[in-house]
């Protein structure tokens, strides 16, 4: 278990904490805009403020966000606001979740606590493949993403040693845009004694191994040679920071011959000491992991945190576990069970093991009953506080008649193409709506594969009869048809993901494999011919 003697004796308490965290919050916004308008001097226990206060989503609160980012206070919550964490839109458009200094109190430091205990158990070094845009030397930027705030409040706090990274400060925050990837591994290549491999999200990892596979022959020249490519964008300070590391000869004929091996395990045939790799993920990822189990197999992962912008929610159970223990002292939670359809939450201690259910917060930064349209399993307690899984989100999924298709089912459903040999690296899939009957629409990301597009279709359809008993029944009588399937490799699906719109603008452009919005085939048809 990863959770330290204080985080223990918090989860034996945690329905008293999260009771007092509901006071306090309801006590101390009062007079808001919104305390008035919900009559929270009347509240004084659970019930009351149910009564009081309905579930609620991001619309509930976009007209007083607009304001309070235009500088009006007291509107959602009395407690100083650091910033907007501007989320990544993955399941719409961009929401502005407003943050406060308490909150990041509340949030601590978990999970680099226990990893700076790990690193100083074993000794090494730690390299984190990211970097946040945050100018140290001026306040915070008033919208940014969560984890720019996180960090910079964490390293502000001394709770992150500098000494431990390598690169420190300077490649990790950043004042402004470049190439990163570049940068990072040409840094990394020159260590050896990695012992940490960071990131903020396990599929970003598989980013960093493809651009070492198609590019360290001449990341070697250019670190050999100490220049920077033309094409590269680098601020000068980085590019003086690279030209000046000197790895030696054997370290750079090391490197050359690992790759020259393949890049099955490379992680451990390139940095011998690496022991531990931490990055957020999840089951709803499966296809990109088991990708990344190429590059990484072996090597035990630590899944850093369950958080989001709207609150810090749980930290990791264990190593090499997808469980979650949810930090009562974070916010006021409440749970809603999947489908009930009555409105009823439950509190964490009332949860049963098992069973399904969306998370509800109440928050440190003017968030009331908030929906997180996630959906988790409650796997166990450690105390009195959950332990949980995250199984979907509740807006990520497909459905034609009935038979809404979840993402965690979809991805079991491609997942299992590999029982035929068929290995998607990639996928987004939408319905069709032009058409009679309706059906499913694939374009898979597959490098090498023997079939037709018409026996993956026969065995995509098998799976997802498999994996869901409402689809099956309503091929069955016809209701949907065979699912179309168009193939490609990497770079062409990364093409058609850009030529359907599907690329982030902002955030961690976290995979995203369903298209909600209505499909034409052959609209996709003629995207997939000239991207592929």
């Amino acid at each position: 278990m990863t959770l330290d003697n204080e985080q223990i004796m918090r989860c034996e308490n945690a329905a008293q904490i999260n009771h007092d965290n509901l006071m306090k919050i309801i006590s101390d916004n009062k007079n808001t805009r919104y305390g008035k308008e919900h009559n929270f001097n009347g509240i004084n226990d659970v019930a009351e403020y149910r009564r009081s206060v309905s579930l609620s989503t991001y619309s509930c609160y976009e007209g007083y966000i607009n304001r309070m980012r235009k500088g009006e206070e007291d509107l959602l919550t009395v407690y100083p606001i650091v910033g907007f964490c501007r989320t990544s839109g993955s399941t719409g458009r961009s929401k502005y979740i407003p943050l406060s200094s308490l909150a990041l109190e509340k949030y601590e430091d978990y999970f680099e606590r226990w990893r700076t205990d790990y690193l100083h158990s074993i000794g090494g070094r730690r390299f984190l493949i990211n970097a946040f845009r945050s100018d140290l030397d001026k306040p915070p930027a008033r919208e940014a993403l969560f984890s720019e705030y996180y960090f910079r409040s964490m390293y502000e706090k001394g709770f992150m040693d500098m000494k431990e990274y390598i690169g420190g400060e300077k490649m990790i925050f950043v004042r402004s845009e470049f190439d990163i990837m570049y940068a990072k591994i040409r840094e990394a290549f020159c260590y050896e004694d990695i012992r940490l491999l960071e990131c903020q999200f396990m599929y970003e990892l598989l980013g960093f191994f493809d651009y070492i596979e198609k590019n360290w022959r001449s990341i070697l020249q250019d670190i050999v040679s100490h220049t920077v490519p033309e094409d590269i964008i680098l601020p000068v300070e980085i590019s003086e920071y690279l030209n000046s590391l000197s790895p030696s000869a054997e370290r750079i004929h090391e490197i050359q011959e690992e790759c020259e091996k393949g890049f099955e395990g490379i992680a451990k045939r390139l940095w011998k000491q690496l022991s531990l790799i931490s990055g957020v993920s999840n089951r709803s990822y499966l296809t990109e992991n088991s990708v990344l189990d190429k590059y990484i197999s072996g090597i035990p992962r630590h899944h850093l945190c369950y958080c989001a912008s709207e609150c810090y929610i749980g930290t990791p159970y264990d190593i090499d576990s997808y469980e979650y223990v949810m930090m009562p002292q974070n916010a006021f939670f409440e749970f809603l069970p999947y489908r009930s359809g009555d409105g009823k939450t439950l509190l964490p201690h009332e949860l049963e093991i098992g069973k399904l259910y969306e998370p509800v917060i109440t928050n440190f930064s003017g968030l009331y009953r908030y929906k997180m349209s996630d959906v988790v399993k409650i796997s166990g307690y450690v105390g009195e506080s959950p332990r949980m899984e995250f199984m979907f989100r509740k807006s990520q999924a497909l459905n034609v008649a009935g038979e809404k298709f979840d993402m965690r089912q979809l991805e079991k459903a491609v997942y299992d193409l590999r029982d035929d040999g068929i290995y998607a690296e990639n996928y987004c899939m939408a319905v069709c709506v032009d058409k009679m009957p309706r059906k499913y629409l694939a374009v898979l990301a597959v490098n090498n594969c023997s079939y037709t597009d018409r026996q993956v279709a026969e065995l995509l359809d098998r799976s997802l009869r498999k994996n869901n008993s409402e689809y099956d029944d309503l091929r069955d009588i016809g209701a949907l048809d065979y699912p179309v399937i168009m193939m490609t490799d990497t770079r062409g699906f990364a093409r058609f993901m850009s030529a359907i719109g599907s690329s982030h603008k902002y955030g961690h452009n976290k995979p995203k494999h369903l298209f909600n919005r209505e499909v034409h085939e052959d609209t996709w048809r003629n995207i997939w011919i000239k991207t592929k």
